[in-house]
């Protein structure tokens, strides 16, 4: 009686949650092997997992959901069943209904679900929606800062204003007095990584005629000739090594000013729309791990709330500044408030993003660059703090 009761609660406080426009968030704990589903900053459903086993842990950081099928079959391990499959990444980590949820790691990366949970959960969930999974339990909380975008005017000013606007963002024409809203922005903030900086280096390089090879983001012995070779052209003492000091005299050389050392990248839909860089300052000190969510706006509101789940996990390389990596080991876990902080975003990007702006837009911060899990087209920014 009581278990039906619960699940009759589960429907009611699902049915209240697609009433509500507020974001949809799954936060996991692999500690806890325990799932709850945030609408806002509420709880409307929770539920045992089981995550990877040892060989097979899986990931954590910040997904989304990429695909769903109601009927699905691992092309990886014989042709299991992986019914209510809702995707997060395309190298085969997946939420599934599963016919064994023991309360401990037992899958081979996934993340299984008991049916009935699973059932609900997937009709509940939208392409695009975030998912968290981290060691300790953590949850969404209510965030204000000035340097949090907020929407700067009406949907149908934006349109008169820039037709590329209409386009990119709005998606489809006027239906009667109402648009439809478009799909939120998936934002990016992150440094500039290391190896951005040796495929720039690459570029300059072979456009000043010292052959580096293949333009790859790795300082291999082409790459290292070519600096070598660079050098001695200056009179300098040829040592090929890619230091700031190279770059520094790289860019001199070509009368270019050295490149912001963060960026911002912005997706829709799955698919690229606006980057530009930006700077951030002391950028010896981590950024941290952090996931901040606008709230439900309407149309003609200038202003909306964010949310915000920091993970505590440490990064998982080592972050590169001008003087060097800092190892992981020796970064600590900062506040979403101090990194914010340290941002510094042009008044352009910020009119150019806050135009785009759409209920649900998120923004996820992160040392490592741009993931090898997030795809060109196809996915949005996935953020994987250990593996």
């Amino acid at each position: 009686m009581r278990s039906v009761l619960t699940f009759l609660i589960i429907l009611a406080t699902c049915a209240f949650a697609q009433a509500n426009g507020d974001p949809v968030h799954i936060i996991i704990s692999t500690q806890d092997q325990s799932l709850r589903v945030f609408r806002g900053g509420e709880v409307i459903a929770t539920s045992n997992v089981s995550t990877g086993k040892a060989g097979y842990s899986t990931p954590t950081g910040i997904f989304s959901i990429l695909h769903k099928r109601r009927r699905h079959f691992s092309n990886i391990y014989n042709g299991a069943p992986m019914p209510f499959m809702q995707r997060l990444t395309w190298s085969g980590i997946a939420l599934h209904a599963s016919n064994s949820v023991p309360r401990y790691p037992a899958s081979h990366g996934c993340v299984r679900l008991p049916h009935g949970f699973a059932r609900k959960l997937f009709s509940i969930t939208n392409s695009g929606a975030h998912v968290v999974i981290a060691n300790d339990q953590v949850a969404p909380e209510f965030v204000q800062h000035d340097v949090l975008f907020q929407p700067s005017m009406p949907y149908a000013e934006r349109a008169e204003m820039d037709r590329w606007l209409h386009e990119i963002v709005l998606k489809k024409e006027v239906v009667g007095d109402e648009k439809t809203r478009a799909m939120p922005l998936r934002i990016l903030i992150t440094r500039r990584t290391q190896r951005q900086e040796v495929i720039e280096a690459q570029e300059i390089l072979n456009s000043l005629g010292f052959n580096v090879g293949v333009v790859d983001g790795v300082i291999g012995s082409g790459t290292r000739g070519a600096i070598r070779d660079f050098e001695e052209s200056l009179g300098r003492k040829p040592t090929g090594e890619f230091d700031a000091d190279f770059l520094t005299v790289l860019f001199a050389a070509t009368g270019r000013s050295r490149p912001a050392n963060g960026h911002i990248f912005v997706r829709q839909n799955f698919t690229p729309v606006y980057d530009a860089p930006i700077n951030i300052r002391d950028p010896q000190i981590p950024l941290g791990t952090h996931l901040v969510t606008a709230m439900d706006f309407e149309i003609g509101d200038t202003d909306t709330n964010w949310i915000s789940v920091s993970l505590q996990d440490r990064p998982r390389v080592a972050v590169y500044t001008d003087d060097g990596p800092i190892a992981s080991e020796k970064a600590e876990t900062r506040s979403l408030g101090e990194a914010l902080s340290r941002l510094e975003i042009s008044d352009e990007v910020r009119r150019r993003i806050s135009v785009m702006l759409t209920p649900g837009s998120s923004i996820s911060i992160s040392d490592n660059g741009i993931s090898l899990e997030t795809t060109p087209k196809g996915s949005d920014f996935i953020v994987v703090t250990k593996r």
